[in-house]
C-alpha cells in the first residue's frame, strides 16, 4: 500500500519530543493497517465469490453453444475444446444468449405434469415440462435471478437490446401474457400484448440503435403491410416499404439491404417468396419462389451472412443459401436449427448430431454427436 511501519517506527524512536507518544502512536498504526488488511480480504473473498472459487473467464465469442445431457456446453468452431457452462442435474429446457453475450437465460426444469387437453378414455396422457427461467451473468457467471412461474406456464421469447429479456405465459393453449426482465435494473415488469408481439416480431441492428417492424393497413384488394424503420435513439419513426405481405424482415449487417419473405396465395396454394429492399436505391429484387413452408411466433428464418454478401432463408428442413450479386448462385442445405457461424460457413443440426458447412466447398463436417439446439455466439 506504500506505507512503510518500518520507517515510521524509526522516526518515532530517533525523535525525543515523540517519545512519550510511541506506543500510543504504533497501537493506532498498527490497528488501522490490521483494519486495512482485513478489509482487502473482505473485498478479495466477495470479488472470488463473485466469479466463482477456482474458475477463470470463460470466452464465449466466436464459440458454438449447445445442449447436451439436460445442460449447456460450448466448444470451439472444430467441435473441440467442449466446456460445461450450466449445472442443473440436467434440467435445461431451452437457451438464450444476449447479442453482446454478457448474460444467458435458459428455461430450468421444475416438474412435469399432464398435457392440458381432452383425451380418450385409456389414452396415456403426455406430460409437459413446467420451468423457471435463470438469467445468469456470464461475466461473473453467476445466477442474476431465477423467476418461478405463478399460475401458467412460462417461456423464453427473446433478447432485446439493454439486457432486457422478453418472456411470455401460456394456460397451455395461447399467450396469456407477457413480461419483461431487466437485467441491469433487476426488475421484471408486465408488457401490453400488442407491444410485445411487436418486439418479439421485430428485428434490430446489430449495435441495437435501429429496429424493423411490421404493422398492416387496408381492407381486401387494398390491405398492405408497412415496414417500419425507427432510430431508438431519436424514436424517429418512418414508413420504408409497403408492400402485399411482408414476414420476418432483416436488416443486413452494413445496413443497405433489407430482406424479408412475402407468404402469398393462388389456387389454394400457399408460397412463399424472398425478396431484398435496396434502401438506398428504393429497389426491390426477388431471389425465389417456392411453395410455402411452415412459420412460427418469432422464429428467425430470413438471415444475412456477417459481409452481408449472402442471403439466407433458415427453414426446416432445408436452407436457402443467395450470393446477393449474383442470384444463380444457390446453396440448398438439409437440417435445421441454422446459423451463420462466419463469412462462409453455416451450423446445423441433422437428427442427433450437428454439423458445420462450408460455402466454398459445398460440403457438410460432422462436428458434434447427440447433442441439440446448437447456436453460433458471435458478439455484436
Amino acid at each position: 500500500m506504500g506505507f512503510n511501519v518500518a520507517g515510521v517506527e524509526d522516526k518515532l524512536l530517533r525523535e525525543p519530543h515523540w517519545q512519550p507518544e510511541v506506543s500510543q502512536i504504533m497501537r493506532i498504526v498498527r490497528i488501522s493497517l490490521l483494519f486495512l488488511s482485513f478489509s482487502c480480504f473482505v473485498s478479495l473473498l466477495a470479488s472470488s465469490q463473485a466469479a466463482k472459487p477456482g474458475t477463470k473467464p470463460v470466452n464465449f465469442v466466436n464459440k458454438i453453444a449447445f445442449l447436451k445431457g439436460g445442460e449447456i456446453w460450448i466448444a470451439d468452431q472444430g467441435g473441440e475444446g467442449k466446456t460445461q457452462v450450466t449445472t442443473t442435474s440436467g434440467k435445461v429446457e431451452d437457451f438464450m444468449f444476449s447479442a453482446d453475450l454478457n448474460y444467458l437465460a435458459y428455461s430450468k426444469i421444475l416438474k412435469y405434469v399432464d398435457e392440458p387437453g381432452l383425451f380418450e378414455e385409456g389414452e396415456p396422457v403426455p406430460k409437459r415440462a413446467v420451468c423457471s427461467i435463470v438469467v445468469m451473468d456470464l461475466r461473473y457467471q453467476k445466477v442474476v435471478r431465477e423467476i418461478e412461474p405463478q399460475d401458467n406456464w412460462i417461456y423464453l421469447a427473446r433478447w432485446l437490446p439493454e439486457g432486457r429479456l422478453l418472456c411470455y405465459e401460456s394456460s397451455g393453449f395461447d399467450v396469456a401474457a407477457f413480461f419483461e426482465f431487466d437485467t441491469i435494473k433487476g426488475t421484471k415488469k408486465e408488457v401490453d400484448p400488442h407491444k410485445a408481439n411487436r418486439l418479439w416480431e421485430a428485428d434490430f441492428s446489430p449495435d441495437g440503435s435501429l429496429m424493423l417492424y411490421v404493422d398492416d393497413s387496408g381492407l381486401g384488394a387494398s390491405y398492405h403491410m408497412n415496414l417500419h424503420w425507427v432510430d431508438l435513439k431519436s424514436q424517429d419513426d418512418k414508413i420504408l416499404l409497403s408492400h402485399k405481405t411482408i414476414y420476418d424482415p432483416k436488416l443486413s449487417n452494413d445496413k443497405k439491404n433489407i430482406a424479408f419473405i412475402e407468404v402469398g396465395g393462388e389456387k389454394g396454394e400457399s408460397f412463399d417468396s424472398l425478396w431484398a429492399y435496396n434502401i438506398q436505391k428504393g429497389e426491390l429484387k426477388k431471389y425465389y419462389t417456392e411453395p410455402a413452408k411452415a412459420k412460427s411466433a418469432g422464429e428467425r428464418s430470413v438471415s444475412w451472412s456477417p459481409d452481408s454478401r449472402y442471403i439466407s432463408t433458415f427453414l426446416a428442413p432445408e436452407a436457402l443459401v443467395f450470393a446477393v450479386e449474383n442470384s444463380s448462385i444457390v446453396h440448398k442445405i438439409r437440417g435445421r436449427e441454422f446459423h451463420w457461424a462466419g463469412e462462409k460457413r453455416i451450423l446445423c443440426a441433422s437428427g442427433a448430431d450437428v454439423y458445420m458447412y462450408d460455402l466454398d466447398t459445398r460440403t457438410k463436417q460432422l462436428l458434434l454427436k447427440e447433442t441439440s439446439k446448437p447456436t453460433f455466439l458471435s458478439k455484436q
